[in-house]
């Protein structure tokens, strides 16, 4: 019996910043009931010592986000190695005897890590801004410390972007793991001969880069340097001036990257990697988000259309759950008000980006937080009816969402942001997968088949599905690119949206806009700075029409006066990947004044490595996943007023019932709130004094911030 292949498992999974010493306990999400929160239980916990050895600890009656201190402790994944070998199609675990099978021990396995924060290089363009760490090749049980290199640094300055550590088999632990703990969540900053409160210390030198002084106009020109900016630009740390904000010069410790496994056997090396991305915690870790990164990577792998199969059956119904608990962590009646207030929804950024006439987007006796509760209450207990083919029928298309027409506002999901800024749209196959089972419904009933256990391995090379969603042992709930949201306008734990990047071979699109920012390749030098407007015939822009500031329904331009919108990537393009991966497809590219027009055959660049569900190395290098997140990682609880990410940075908490039915409660940035604090929401603008500041989550994040639990504040951290 051979080794044929070596595969890391899980592809990808998302580490959480903390500076604890002691790593997160693992647990379990449990559904008590139809409705009610899940609930936190203790599972089976992975401990590892200096040494690299693993043990087992007794679990405790309950599961502590902080440590004794108050610091919150991070979430650090394993990955473990799995073989297929020439005995059997199943993926079994590697471990320390199959390995002796073959005359080896572990130290055959030879482990590297790179990872890369390369969000100042994003701004500034500048090759030098570049912060990367690499490890390895090694094999023995030490931690391996990440640390952040960058030309523009100070000599002899780097920034921890945490550790690797390959655990050491044993008899009653012989598989072969490792474990990657991200960093503290700290924040660094440039040189100026002046102390800091802000930061740990200064490590960027002024003298050799332009970060510290970077700028970006508050009203970008419709140009090259315009259109390159991220979107949303200016989430970085600085300060306004004449029509600039100017930045701090401020850097993180979050990043991504790839671990890779390499097996020298029987005369051949096999290798395998996945990617990994350090973020802040989920705050709200009994909830998840309505959509994640593990719904973007599955409609990549699968393609858009489902078919109504019992576990899709099962998804619906997790769907539905993820939508309730994201409005119940939304103020959905402060959301829904129209005007200029920061804080106040989608129908506030209708008015600022496309000059729609100012009008609440649901009728305000319909949209207070509990009546939109219980209507999602109701379709979730009431799948077996009529009530999934009603859901089914008000949801957004995703070519719609430019559609700000009353009707078209009031779509589902509703009052909150897509990857790209305007209204969200579910995936097009989170979509199909209701459609598909509200006919099932329909026709047949309700009849979902028992589901056998699962009793022991049953990945398969084919069942690139089960291995995209795969939870290696010890890794908490909040570890899956499932607690990752991806309407990410950037993100918090990474922005699934640079994946598109580098779609079509040769060039570098921008990552929200159908704006080409590079080019990999001479000959297509002219495409640099035009507008890809279609792939394959199929167009990656969408109208935005609505009523103006008049009431007149027609197009909506932009402050670059264009009516068009592009579509999210992850959306537009879910055929072309299942379609064209590896072939050549005709794509068309305009001048940003839309007066010549350029037709280019470019080449499908491959989402996945092939045979596996891990991103590709040729669209992703490290570093990639981040790059276009706030800077630092903070400014995103504070920039835009995110509430449309609710089941990780929740907004309106404390939630009780009014005598007349409505509802009341707090805001989760409310400085010193107690038990005995009114339950009175305060409107979430940062410049408000009794809400956190930019530099308070800077600061002192950690204590600041608070874990929610059944729609509850944690005490006060003293």
């Amino acid at each position: 019996m051979s080794i044929e292949q070596i595969r890391i498992l899980p592809p990808l999974a998302v580490a959480r910043l903390g500076s604890s010493p002691e790593p997160m306990e693992n647990y379990d999400l449990d559904l008590p009931d139809g409705v009610s929160p899940r609930k936190i239980v203790p599972a089976v916990t992975l401990t590892l010592d200096d040494d690299g050895n693993l043990s087992v600890p007794e679990p405790r009656g309950s599961v502590g986000f902080r440590d004794a201190n108050g610091l919150i402790r991070p979430i650090a994944p394993f990955f473990e190695v799995w073989a297929q070998t020439s005995a059997a199609d199943d993926w079994i675990p590697l471990t320390k005897n199959l390995l002796a099978e073959h005359g080896l021990n572990p130290d055959a396995v030879q482990w590297t890590a790179h990872v890369a924060n390369i969000k100042i290089f994003r701004r500034t363009a500048d090759p030098n801004d570049r912060m990367e760490a690499k490890v390895g090749p090694f094999h023995d049980h030490i931690k391996h410390a990440l640390l952040g290199e960058c030309a523009n640094f100070l000599r002899g300055e780097t920034v921890p972007l945490g550790f690797v550590q390959y655990a050491r088999p044993s008899d009653s632990h012989p598989e072969i793991r490792i474990r990657f703990t991200p960093a503290h969540g700290k924040v660094y900053g440039a040189y100026t001969g002046t102390e800091d409160p802000n930061i740990v210390k200064p490590v960027y030198d002024p003298a050799k880069g332009r970060w510290r002084g970077y700028r970006e106009p508050d009203s970008p020109a419709n140009d090259f340097e315009g259109r390159r900016l991220t979107n949303p630009a200016e989430i970085f740390a600085g300060y306004d001036d004449n029509g600039f904000h100017i930045s701090y010069g401020y850097v993180d410790d979050e990043c991504d990257g790839i671990i890779e496994a390499s097996l020298d056997i029987d005369g051949k090396t096999l290798r395998s990697f996945a990617r990994v991305a350090a973020g802040p915690p989920t705050f709200a870790p009994d909830s998840k988000p309505v959509r994640t990164v593990a719904d973007e990577l599955e409609q990549a792998l699968l393609g858009p259309d489902a078919e109504a199969t019992d576990d899709e059956i099962e998804a619906v119904k997790d769907i539905v759950r993820r939508a309730l608990e994201t409005v119940r962590l939304m103020n959905t009646g402060q959301l829904n008000k129209a005007g200029a207030t920061r804080g106040v929804g989608m129908a506030r950024m209708d008015i600022l980006d496309v000059g729609r006439a100012s009008e609440p987007i649901f009728d305000p006796m319909v949209s207070d937080s509990l009546a939109i509760r219980a209507r999602h209450e109701r379709v979730l207990l009431g799948l077996e009816s009529g009530s999934l083919v009603w859901f089914s029928r008000i949801l957004r298309e995703y070519d719609k969402v430019g559609d700000l027409t009353d009707e078209g506002r009031r779509k589902m999901p509703g009052m909150m942001r897509n990857a790209d800024g305007r209204h969200l749209a579910l995936t097009r196959r989170q979509v199909s997968k209701i459609a598909a089972v509200a006919g099932y419904i329909v026709r047949y009933g309700w009849k979902p088949q028992a589901k056998t256990p699962n009793t022991g391995p049953d990945i398969r090379p084919i069942n690139l599905a089960a291995q995209l969603e795969f939870r290696a042992k010890g890794n908490p709930p909040s570890t899956k690119p499932d607690s990752a949201i991806s309407n990410a306008f950037p993100g918090l734990e990474m922005d699934v949206r640079n994946v598109w990047r580098r779609i079509l071979d040769g060039i570098v699109l921008h990552e929200s806009l159908n704006f080409v920012v590079d080019v990999e390749k001479d000959e297509l030098k002219p495409l640099k700075g035009t507008m890809l407007v279609r792939i394959a015939a199929v167009d990656v822009t969408g109208p935005v029409t609505g009523p103006n500031a008049n009431g007149q329904v027609g197009p909506l331009p932009d402050s670059f006066g264009s009516d068009r919108m592009a579509l999210e990537w992850s959306n537009a393009l879910a055929t072309i990947v299942q379609k064209y991966t590896g072939q050549e497809v005709p794509c068309v590219f305009v001048s940003l004044d839309g007066k010549s027009q350029l037709n280019q055959n470019l080449r499908v660049r491959p989402f996945f490595e092939e045979g596996t569900p891990v991103i590709s190395r040729e669209i992703a290098e490290p570093g990639a996943l981040t790059q276009s997140l706030c800077a630092p990682w903070q400014n995103d609880y504070r920039e835009c007023a995110c509430f449309y990410w609710a089941a990780n940075r929740p907004d309106y908490v404390n939630v009780e019932s009014r005598p007349d039915g409505s509802s009341t409660g707090n805001n989760w940035m409310q400085k010193d709130r107690t038990a005995d604090t009114a339950r009175v929401y305060i409107n979430d603008d940062w410049q408000d004094d009794r809400l956190l500041s930019h530099t308070d989550l800077i600061r002192h994040w950690e204590t600041a911030l608070r874990f929610v639990i059944a729609n509850e504040d944690e005490p006060p951290v003293a």
